[in-house]
């Protein structure tokens, strides 16, 4: 399989004029000139995982170059922070770089998007990054998916597990809960009932398909509710008695009607629109 970019789709988009051979325009940067941007969406670095790519660039060398702009005397990273922190641990002197002429209203996005393309954020970083960029930058579920090359079911599922509370979402960041357990928890909504289930997980008394056994009866209750308080609504809005009957995919919607004249009248309300 070919390796992926580096910049991918999104950063492509957004770093103006980056060379065809990125070589032809690398130099390189004493570290001590090199300042980290202290909004950097990334917060948690996995000390091994630092360890383990200073290791390699002691032998390799950085094999993909920082993404700088210039401050002043000085440079501060656009995109690279996890590089930039291993070559710190590996005693780099220097490191190679692209010095780009961003403006702050970019830089940002640049280095939210860069982080979610290298896929070295963990889930509650990845699904603070696309509240933000959603956010600053008044973009939909699906524009944003768009930008950071996700679909947009991958991105609505990750902002979802912004709704856990913050004990779930620590078990998140640390590794002790998978993504598709902190979804399932989301989908049990007696607080008690989600507490003691995350217990269980954590303990690995339980799996997610008996979670989702659980979680399925509540859904089907609300379910039940739901259509009874739609066929009322309906009902009220036609005066007529209306009867929702739910598919495996779709459903019908019965109406009743007493009379010719009355079938007129529901007919009318239809041409009319409901007011």
């Amino acid at each position: 399989m070919a390796r992926k970019g580096g910049l991918g789709k999104g950063l492509g988009a957004l770093i103006p004029e980056m060379p065809t051979d990125p070589a032809d325009n690398i130099k390189y940067v004493e570290m001590g000139k090199i300042n980290p941007r202290e909004d950097q969406p990334r917060q948690h670095f996995e000390r091994g995982a630092l360890e383990d790519l200073a290791a390699s660039i002691r032998i390799h060398g950085i094999l993909q170059p920082l993404i700088l702009r210039r401050t002043g005397d000085s440079y501060e990273i656009i995109a690279g922070e996890r590089r930039y922190r291993a070559a710190k641990l590996a005693d780099l002197d220097e490191v190679p770089a692209v010095i780009k002429d961003v403006d702050d209203g970019s830089v940002k996005e640049i280095s939210i998007i860069e982080n979610i393309q290298r896929e070295d954020l963990n889930p509650m970083e990845e699904a603070s990054a696309y509240k933000e960029l959603m956010e600053e930058y008044k973009l939909t579920q699906e524009q944003l998916a768009a930008k950071v090359g996700k679909s947009r079911s991958y991105v609505a599922n990750a902002l979802r597990l912004l709704k856990l509370d913050p004990e779930t979402m620590s078990y998140l960041v640390k590794g002790d809960l998978t993504i598709s357990q902190g979804r399932t928890l989301l989908s049990i909504a007696d607080p008690k009932q989600r507490q003691s289930t995350l217990e269980k997980l954590l303990s690995k008394d339980t799996n997610i398909r008996e979670i989702e056994r659980i979680s399925k009866g509540t859904r089907r209750l609300k379910q039940d509710i739901y259509l009874k308080e739609i066929e009322e609504e309906i009902g009220e809005l036609l005066a007529a008695k209306v009867r929702l009957l739910p598919k495996k995919k779709g459903g019908r919607i019965e109406i009743e009607y007493y009379d010719e004249s009355d079938l007129e009248r529901i007919y009318e309300l239809f041409k009319g629109g409901v007011q």
